[in-house]
């Protein structure tokens, strides 16, 4: 076996040295590892009936896709984040273009084909933010894992619009004010920046490198893609896809290691909004900062250490607005938030050490609760777990944000630097008995079964 597919997930200074290395790397599965459990999600229920034509032509785009991800692991991503072979890709998107029965997505897709042959321009992007679609394509150079590649690979995915899920957000958007208030109480130099368009969806298609594993959860457009610093932004997430997750990854991890007083079950109706929240939630803690905030200089210092802090803050405002703001206006028991984050934790922290680093910001979080004694590591007839009570998680939470205001806001990089040292997986002391546990445990991920893009119906049409 090769030393590439030999590594170890939990080997952090080893794969720390490799972060973004792995260019050439063209297994389906990354990390690299000797074996994987999969469980998997058929994408066919959530896909719109509009004929054998429309299959076809998702088809057409998937396999386009596809070969422009093996061009550019011959040959390099060109200049601009652009395809090699751009215009089969944007004929395919205009083809799908011509089955969409909505005047706005039709005209959206339309424009994402122009930026895939021309590139973007502020103009498609003005005319992108302001329109409400139902259905969605996407096709482009975007955003991998931080740790894998640090530039785009092709990926196309098309989603559409969940109703259901985003009348949670539009709830928890309009308590804008009182997330404000709350922060401030934590810490009274944070602020609240505005948040870009959040759109919940349901996935039905993905090609290129968004198809391999793990899998993502949303996009950030158009930064994913490349554009950086535009003013029209939305971030597209995948509900039917997190539950997935969910179901099979982050609740059996839950079941085998969290001793709490809430029992984290996804399917139950009380978690039902509790994941479009809790990414909502983190989303918005990108957007909490101080008047002086700055990465510049933790970048310049480290810039692992400053992306993994930048996740922790997220994680931690993110998870504190949901559990001590939107929690009562939604009649979700703190306990049950409290569940949830932790169970995320573990999915993250699964995934491996110095190859991710909001796994590595997940790690952290779990290893300052311990070093508070917000979380005990205790033995089990059967293993390891962790203990404790969601008040006293809440507790941690809240003492870890004013030490990230301090510490990261602050725009100094030292302080930032020296948490990173003491609680990051550097330092694994407190959790290296939950990691040998883990470590016994295969690596876990969801396959996506598109088996309907070649059904007969869409070979005849």
């Amino acid at each position: 076996m090769s030393d590439e597919l030999s590594v170890n997930r939990f080997d952090y200074e080893a794969n720390l040295r490799r972060a973004g290395s792995y260019r050439d790397h063209r297994s389906a599965f990354w990390p690299p590892t000797d074996g994987y459990e999969v469980s998997f999600l058929d994408l066919a229920g959530d896909t719109p009936d509009f004929g054998g034509a429309f299959l076809r032509s998702l088809a057409v785009l998937k396999d386009e896709i596809e070969a422009e991800w093996k061009r550019v692991k011959d040959k390099g991503v060109p200049a601009r984040r652009r395809f090699n072979a751009p215009r089969p890709v944007a004929e395919a998107m205009r083809e799908i273009a011509e089955h969409l029965p909505g005047a706005a997505d039709r005209r959206a897709l339309t424009l994402r084909a122009r930026a895939v042959q021309d590139g973007y321009n502020d103009d498609i992007l003005r005319e992108l933010a302001g329109m409400e679609e139902e259905f969605t394509v996407v096709a482009g150079q975007v955003s991998t894992w931080y740790g894998k590649e640090v530039k785009g690979l092709p990926t196309a995915f098309a989603c559409r619009a969940d109703e259901h899920r985003q009348s949670f957000v539009s709830q928890a958007l309009r308590a804008e004010e009182d997330v404000a208030a709350h922060l401030r109480r934590l810490h009274a130099d944070l602020r609240l920046g505005r948040l870009p368009a959040f759109g919940a969806a349901r996935l039905f298609f993905m090609a290129g490198e968004g198809n391999l594993h793990p899998k993502h959860i949303a996009y950030f457009l158009p930064e994913d893609e490349g554009v950086k610093y535009s003013p029209f932004k939305k971030t597209y997430y995948f509900g039917n896809t997190h539950q997935a997750l969910l179901e099979s990854i982050s609740a059996p991890l839950a079941a085998r290691f969290l001793r709490v007083d809430a029992e984290f079950d996804p399917a139950a109706e009380r978690f039902a909004a509790i994941p479009t929240l809790g990414v909502l939630s983190h989303e918005l803690g990108h957007f909490v900062h101080r008047p002086a905030t700055d990465f510049k200089e933790l970048n310049a210092q480290d810039r692992w250490a400053s992306v993994v802090l930048q996740e922790i803050a997220a994680d931690v405002f993110g998870i504190l607005i949901l559990a001590e703001v939107w929690a009562e206006r939604f009649g979700i028991a703190q306990a049950d938030v409290i569940a949830y984050y932790l169970a995320e934790c573990l999915r993250y922290v699964d995934r491996g050490l110095g190859h991710f680093p909001d796994s590595d910001g997940m790690f952290l979080q779990l290893s300052y609760f311990v070093q508070l004694d917000a979380l005990t590591v205790k033995e089990e007839r059967h293993g390891r777990v962790l203990a404790g009570d969601s008040q006293v998680v809440l507790a941690g939470l809240r003492s870890l944000a004013r030490v990230l205001a301090d510490a990261l806001l602050a725009g100094k990089a030292e302080p930032a630097a020296a948490l990173h040292r003491t609680f990051g997986p550097a330092a694994p002391a407190p959790l290296r008995p939950l990691i040998e546990e883990l470590r016994r445990l295969p690596s876990k991920s969801v396959e996506y079964i598109q088996e309907h893009l070649y059904s007969p119906a869409a070979s005849a049409a």
